[in-house]
């Protein structure tokens, strides 16, 4: 008899561990669904206050002159710069690059494009592979360049190419021989595949404009007076002797890239898109491309 209840205390016991451990299953999985409920919350909470701002964003920029303002009525156009340096709308940080401050891989004037890689640490003959490439990959013909890539480079590497026409997107560099000479966040901060029509130094990054400059000095003194609202194409031409002409001006071009970015605890969202400004088209005077969400975190 002893020996039966001695058994029957023993499986009370395992039963009131399995029931205990399974609680304790229940109870950590409906924590955890709760947190990843919360999440999902916070996240779309993040993307609907991005979404808001984009809309104010592409209102400012199709009512407002794209310069600085301080007594601007618009908290945007008052505080807005196009340099790509963040400022805050209600809660979101918003990034503005005009693309005319930046390196076009498709029409860039290949001596400033290999000055730009040397200033990003590439090495001549790493950014001669690159260039004679991209050039490759751009013209109609099989005909190799002395330190490029044709299509039997690419066959031989099975890899995709060359297109024989203009760059696309930024995503395609990555498929043109030597493009890991950057990263694609260099690649994404520094250059475009927009076909702009001019150059903005005053909106252009620093290592663009010390290879356009070639002086230090003058671009610390230019990012300077760009910091404090005072660059434009009279303090540009005192401090550097270089003039607007056809090519050179400091107005803001038509295509901007912008880049929203919103946090909240251990939640980040951002999005980045192109916007084209076209001014005199009434159906269509805004259009948007190359949208990408959560870039960085991708990369």
């Amino acid at each position: 008899m002893q020996f039966q209840r001695g058994i029957a205390l023993v499986q009370v016991l395992i039963i009131t561990l399995v029931l205990s451990t399974l609680g304790l299953y229940i109870i950590k999985s409906s924590r955890e669904q709760v947190a990843t409920t919360f999440e999902i919350k916070e996240a779309l909470s993040l993307r609907i206050k991005i979404e808001n701002t984009e809309a104010r964003v592409i209102n400012a920029l199709l009512s407002q002159f794209r310069i600085q303002n301080v007594t601007n009525e618009s908290d945007i156009a008052k505080n807005w710069n196009f340099y790509n340096k963040p400022f805050e709308v209600e809660g979101v940080s918003v990034q503005l690059q005009d693309l005319n401050g930046l390196i076009s891989l498709n029409v860039a004037d290949l001596q400033l494009l290999k000055d730009v890689l040397m200033k990003l640490n590439v090495s001549p003959s790493e950014s001669d592979i690159f260039i004679d490439s991209l050039a490759d990959w751009k013209d109609e013909n099989d005909l190799k360049r002395l330190n490029g890539a044709e299509r039997a480079y690419y066959e031989s590497q099975d890899m995709p190419g060359p297109r024989n026409g203009y760059l696309q997107s930024l995503a395609e560099v990555s498929h043109i021989r030597n493009s890991d000479i950057l990263t694609p966040q260099q690649w994404s901060e520094y250059f475009t595949v927009e076909h702009i029509t001019g150059f903005n130094p005053a909106n252009a990054p620093e290592p663009i404009l010390q290879a356009f400059i070639k002086n230090d000095t003058t671009v610390a003194n230019l990012v300077g007076l760009r910091d404090n609202a005072g660059l434009n194409g009279n303090t540009f031409y005192r401090e550097s002797g270089i003039e607007p002409d056809e090519f050179i001006n400091f107005l803001p071009g038509d295509s901007v890239k912008v880049t929203l970015t919103a946090k909240k605890s251990n939640q980040r969202v951002s999005k980045s898109f192109t916007a084209k400004i076209r001014t005199r088209s009434l159906t269509r005077p805004i259009v948007i491309t190359n949208v990408i969400w959560n870039q960085n975190e991708v990369e």
